[in-house]
């Protein structure tokens, strides 16, 4: 079964939805205007110092899990298209910084599920190949069509995860679909979410998105750094940076792999591969480190980076490796649409 010709569904109806789509009424109904700023200094609602290292544990313990688990087609479906238009609306509603990551994460996650469940009916029906072939042609339709649908349900599901009371009524995703040209009944929207909940055993909420790792070791490193910096300038270029990498998480990746091994990176399994995708705490290291390098230079970035091994146990230069890839990435990225160099705090803010 080829995944990645299936992740390629609906990439180009979802690139003509985003543009010049007005739905920014929609996140005002309830006066929903959120903060993107965490208050790192707050003593109140904050995790007890005494418990931030079983903190630290329990995300530890998950994420060699998580490796564990690791396969190669575990992000078939978070493809630039998808994670872009998930973002695009996800900004447009003025929904919380977190929900637009476990919304791309849930619509990926179900994508894998549902459509090698359709396969295996289809696959397993007893009809010729030549009746499967047409068979699996409609469902491919069927899924194409479905796809704004799902995930819209994803980004549902991610905003009741993050706050119930500020989450997407089913009545928003209705008008959020039709303002998108879909003609979707409050009832076809509910029974996308359950199909949804249902296709992932309700286990939606178990694990931390790659933000949480970010987050809890940027408070720790507050706690740690000596040398005092700005949080919240931090955090601003730690969502940016963390942006880019959803919509580019394998580009990087070759990239690291191409400094680390140079032309050895071509030959590099997948099957290995994968297994660093899955390291959300190196993720949420490389990304602390290249925000502090666009906020305060390479000097600051260096030191952070000592603190974040001291931290984590991430080596150091697996930090630096990853750090590194995210920033020339993004200087690359940017270079293809203006020849002269850019500056580096220019490129992340783009300006």
């Amino acid at each position: 079964m080829d995944f990645r010709a299936l992740a390629l569904i609906g990439s180009s109806s979802l690139k003509s939805c985003v543009d010049g789509v007005a739905i920014e009424e929609l996140g005002t109904t309830k006066n929903n205007v959120h903060p993107t700023v965490s208050d790192f200094d707050d003593v109140h609602y904050s995790l007890a110092e005494d418990m931030h290292e079983d903190w630290l544990c329990v995300l530890a313990a998950e994420n060699v899990q998580r490796i564990s688990d690791a396969v190669e087609w575990d992000h078939t479906f978070l493809t630039t298209a998808a994670v872009e238009y998930i973002f695009t609306v996800c900004v447009r509603l003025r929904l919380p910084q977190e929900v637009k990551y476990s919304a791309a994460l849930i619509f990926n996650d179900f994508m894998l599920t549902h459509v090698d469940d359709l396969y295996q009916i289809v696959h397993e029906s007893g009809h010729p190949n030549g009746s499967k072939q047409i068979e699996w042609e409609r469902v491919e339709t069927n899924l194409s069509r479905q796809t704004t649908l799902r995930i819209l349900s994803a980004i549902q599901i991610a905003s009741k995860l993050h706050s119930f009371h500020d989450s997407l009524s089913r009545r928003m995703v209705k008008l959020c679909l039709k303002t998108l040209g879909y003609a979707y009944t409050e009832d076809s929207v509910m029974r996308s979410e359950v199909r949804i909940l249902k296709s992932l055993d309700w286990k939606v909420s178990c694990r931390h998105i790659p933000l949480v790792y970010a987050e809890t070791l940027l408070k720790m490193l507050e706690r740690r750094l000596t040398e005092k910096f700005n949080a919240a300038t931090y955090w601003q270029f730690t969502l940016l940076c963390m942006d880019c990498v959803f919509m580019f998480w394998d580009d990087i990746l070759k990239r690291m792999l191409i400094n680390v091994l140079g032309s050895a990176a071509n030959n590099f399994p997948k099957s290995r591969l994968c297994r660093v995708r899955a390291d959300w705490m190196l993720l949420g290291a490389g990304v602390i480190a290249a925000a502090a390098s666009c906020a305060d230079g390479v000097v600051m970035a260096d030191q952070v980076i000592v603190q974040l091994h001291e931290i984590c146990g991430t080596p150091q230069d697996d930090i630096t490796d990853m750090c590194v890839a995210i920033l020339e990435f993004v200087i690359e990225k940017e270079k293809k649409k203006d020849k002269t160099t850019p500056n580096l705090r220019d490129v992340i803010t783009g300006r």
